[in-house]
């Protein structure tokens, strides 16, 4: 009798500290609401602290473009890297992102296998703009070259094969787009000994899909000094696709200039 007596209450114990462990479908569904509720809240606090270190990263990228343009103008006798786009007859500033030109004339010629045959400084001459900084070792990482932020085409790694071949059939860019050596304007030279006064290297600007961080761009100065500019107005002044129209091209060119020029 007494066995029973205590199978009996080790039954019921088992049974109430069962219960005691359980939820109900009512208490999960609560849980599970206020889970999903501060998610929601939290979510768009987590997107802007990231977006927020991205943003730091890329004005870090600048910052070593300044060192790196700093010295290669110390070893050129105060001049900056040519971007070739602004040397042709009808300037093409909404091609300043260009790193290294696609493979033809000379460069085709250097991809058929010549190139062991011609001197070093003219050896990969299709690099251009930032893109010397890469070729005479002032700036030997490539992902340096592209915006953590970027969603839109050229992501590095798109584009991080392209770095290290002889020739390129297709153009290679960069994230960023860099002024060049000279106002494509007025044809004046460009030198680091203009400092702040001087606009070097932004993020890229040809399509919305370029403009990286959406609310504004980090800009580097002939001084090393890179900042932050707050813009919501110029993601609303670029187009979808590249401008191929003359009205389209000149809008993109008055509004580069007009940031390169402040």
């Amino acid at each position: 009798m007494t066995l029973i007596m205590n199978t009996s209450k080790q039954n019921t114990n088992r049974l109430a500290s069962n219960n005691r462990r359980a939820f109900s479908l009512m208490e999960l569904i609560v849980v599970i609401s206020i889970t999903t509720l501060l998610m929601g809240l939290l979510m768009p606090a987590l997107t802007s602290v990231r977006e927020n270190a991205r943003r730091v990263i890329c004005g870090a990228n600048q910052r070593q473009f300044g060192q790196a343009l700093t010295m290669y103008s110390a070893d050129h006798r105060n001049r900056l890297p040519i971007a070739s786009v602004l040397d042709l007859a009808e300037p093409n500033p909404g091609e300043l992102a260009l790193v290294r030109s696609g493979s033809s004339g000379f460069s085709s010629f250097l991809a058929a296998g010549s190139y062991r045959s011609v001197p070093e400084p003219l050896a990969q001459s299709d690099w251009d703009g930032l893109g010397h900084l890469y070729k005479w070792h002032y700036c030997d990482s490539s992902d340096s070259f592209y915006c953590p932020s970027h969603k839109g085409e050229h992501t590095h790694e798109e584009c991080k094969d392209k770095w290290d071949t002889k020739a390129n059939s297709q153009p290679l860019y960069a994230n960023y787009q860099y002024v060049g050596h000279k106002d494509w304007r007025t044809g004046r030279m460009r030198s680091l000994l203009q400092g702040n006064k001087l606009v070097l290297v932004t993020d890229a600007m040809q399509t919305k899909s370029d403009f990286s961080h959406g609310i504004g761009y980090n800009e580097l100065r002939g001084d090393g000094s890179v900042s932050w500019i707050d813009n919501v107005i110029i993601r609303t002044q670029l187009s979808v696709e590249v401008p191929k129209d003359f009205l389209g091209m000149r809008n993109l060119d008055d509004l580069i200039y007009a940031i390169f020029s402040k």
